[in-house]
């Protein structure tokens, strides 16, 4: 099989794992634990699309329009389509590489299918898993196109979701305060009005407002999860020389068991919350100041993605382009595929999610202050609480649940091993 170029937006390629292992006794990939993981990205994929549509329906019929509604229809087709272009970009690849994927039927379906991208990849993820059993190369392909898929996956969601659901908390909670009020401590009675005085009214903020924020939030930390579980198992298949220290079998796979896999959700769940709280606070308050500091940090995360690119395999157009896209993303998450010293990468990105969380909090305390809106003290409290638990959870995972054995090391406390892949390191030695 002819050598790859690292991908284009994140240290992954498509089928580039094939040939690092000539040994048949791979271990099995396709088991009962990632046809969990399908199920869970079938369902969550599908109800994002009825989401998504049900929302921008809702927000065009309403008769008081919000503000700048037209982004809710951006968000949603932009990342699509970008996930769609960059899903043809790995079938060209694929088609100039391997025998069978370059006919005509193939590009139709790529091509016919552009806004449904990861539905080709999970097909084609499914078909190498249920091949496994007659071929064991057949089995790294199956986590090839998984590693695909979440890539396709973090186009979409963290690009469209995620300012989506900073719009749904601008228009929904911090621009709605009253009826949470009215939600959460009842109608006021006017004074010397008795039971009498009191009407059953519908509650202000239904079932459906609070579903749809948790679901989106739900889905952020699912897809940020399922990347990260799969691009480290195929990482040691990579390199799997990096991981014999290792005793247990599971850990040299890179596999991370349902309780650990759920620590991790929990993590990226409180803390890609507090991260569209602080957006979405930002925009209420303060409206398009919020894009001087989205637009400040995107820089910083474009500019550090680039460093990293710049290191490890040189400077390229495409690669310029993909340092901005996961610029963006790094916005809500840090998807640290790149492996290396990851204790100062840690520490760094979270310092910086914690001042930026500060500064949105105190530009919300500076704006509502005096206002007598009922989320005046309350937000800035509750953006804090829930950023450390965040941290708190993640601390957790890497203590306890790493399937790597943290352990203090030559590279620093929890570093995940001594011998943890880096590729800057390992050009150095050759």
């Amino acid at each position: 099989m002819p050598s790859r170029d690292i991908d284009s937006y994140v240290t992954h390629h498509p089928k580039s794992s094939r040939s690092s292992s000539s040994s048949s006794r791979v271990a099995r990939q396709f088991t009962w634990l990632e046809v969990l993981w399908l199920g869970v990205v079938v369902v969550s994929y599908l109800m994002g699309y009825a989401v998504q549509i049900s929302i921008i329906t809702e927000r065009y019929s309403l008769e008081e329009q919000p503000v700048n509604r037209g982004l809710y229809v951006v968000f949603f087709l932009l990342p699509h389509l970008l996930a769609g272009l960059k899903n043809l970009q790995y079938h060209h690849r694929e088609s100039t590489e391997e025998e069978g994927e370059d006919g005509a039927m193939g590009w139709l379906v790529h091509v016919f299918f552009l806004p449904f991208s990861p539905l080709i990849r999970l097909v084609r993820a499914v078909r190498f898993g249920m091949q496994e059993k007659e071929n064991w190369e057949d089995g790294i392909r199956f986590l090839d196109e998984m590693v695909t898929l979440g890539v396709l996956r973090l186009f979409e969601v963290f690009l469209g979701d995620g300012p989506t659901l900073c719009l749904l908390a601008r228009d929904d909670v911090w621009g709605s305060s009253s009826d949470w009020q009215v939600q959460i401590n009842g109608p006021q009675l006017a004074p010397g009005c008795g039971p009498m005085c009191q009407v059953d009214e519908p509650a202000p903020i239904n079932f459906w407002t609070v579903f749809r924020m948790l679901f989106l939030l739900s889905k952020m930390a699912q897809c940020i999860t399922f990347y990260l579980v799969m691009v480290k198992r195929l990482q040691r298949l990579q390199h799997p020389h990096q991981y014999t220290h290792l005793r247990e079998g599971n850990a040299k796979q890179g596999r991370a068991n349902i309780f650990a896999t759920l620590i991790l959700y929990v993590a990226h769940f409180f803390f890609i919350g507090s991260r569209i709280m602080g957006y979405s606070m930002v925009s209420a308050s303060w409206g398009p100041w919020v894009y001087l500091i989205v637009g400040g940090h995107w820089l910083l995360n474009t500019t550090w993605h680039l460093i990293t690119v710049v290191n490890s395999k040189g400077l390229t157009a495409a690669r310029s382009m993909s340092s901005l896209v996961m610029g963006g993303v790094w916005l809500i998450a840090l998807t640290n595929e790149q492996g290396g010293r990851q204790l100062g990468r840690f520490i760094l990105y979270y310092s910086l999610a914690f001042a930026e969380s500060a500064i949105c909090g105190f530009m919300w305390n500076a704006a509502m202050a005096g206002s007598g809106d009922y989320f005046e003290v309350k937000a800035p409290w509750a953006l804090l609480t829930v950023f450390m638990l965040g941290i708190l959870a993640h601390m957790i995972y890497y203590a306890v649940c790493h399937p790597g054995s943290p352990s203090i090391s030559s590279r620093g406390f929890l570093c995940c091993s001594g011998n943890r892949w880096d590729p800057i390191d390992e050009e150095d030695r050759m």
